[in-house]
């Protein structure tokens, strides 16, 4: 008997096939993962991966969203988190973050975009040590603040905060803030 191979959608054939049907004027009524017998799972390389298998048989774990009620998540079960979709949640997750010490959490704040994974893994022990400091104050500000120009300065107010200050005992440290894909996100 012939057992036929698993199927699996990894995130860009998933995405390709909804920017397919929408071009050519078909419905699209649910995400891969939302239809029934769909598994979301997530490779060891951090790939999303869509299976009508059970995760392990792709070699990855199933991916749950946040427990509600803060309870544990199962041993090795990946958890979808969302991201921050204002500032303010955004200063609010890094204060968080930085209060639990994590730098894992920090670098979940933190925008990867262009980083080669030389480079990534030389600013991991910089966000480490941020998270292993004492957090005093998480701010939001412009970079036009305080300008000599009165309306730059004045514009500067009306506009979306671009920097994040971080003060801790002693010592403060400014990052540039940037939105993508519609979250808030920090960087060097």
């Amino acid at each position: 008997m012939h057992c036929p191979a698993p199927r699996s959608f990894p995130l860009a054939n998933a995405l390709s096939l909804l920017l397919g049907a929408s071009l050519i004027g078909a419905p699209i009524a649910r995400a891969p993962a939302d239809l029934p017998g769909i598994n979301r799972c997530v490779a060891a390389d951090g790939t999303a991966v869509f299976t009508d298998r059970p995760c392990d048989t792709m070699d990855a774990r199933p991916v749950v969203p946040p427990p509600a009620s803060g309870d544990a998540v199962p041993d090795g079960m990946a958890v979808a988190r969302d991201c921050a979709r204002t500032p303010q949640a955004f200063r609010e997750a890094l204060r968080d973050a930085l209060a639990s010490g994590d730098g894992n959490r920090v670098a979940a704040l933190y925008d990867w975009r262009g980083r080669s994974s030389g480079s990534a893994a030389g600013l991991m022990p910089r966000l480490e040590a941020l998270a292993a400091g004492v957090a005093s104050d998480v701010t939001l500000g412009h970079s036009a603040e305080g300008s000599a120009d009165a309306e730059l300065a004045s514009e500067a107010q009306a506009a979306p905060p671009d920097r994040v200050r971080v003060s801790t005992v002693g010592d403060a440290r400014e990052f540039d803030l940037v939105r993508a894909a519609g979250c808030w996100w920090f960087r060097e």
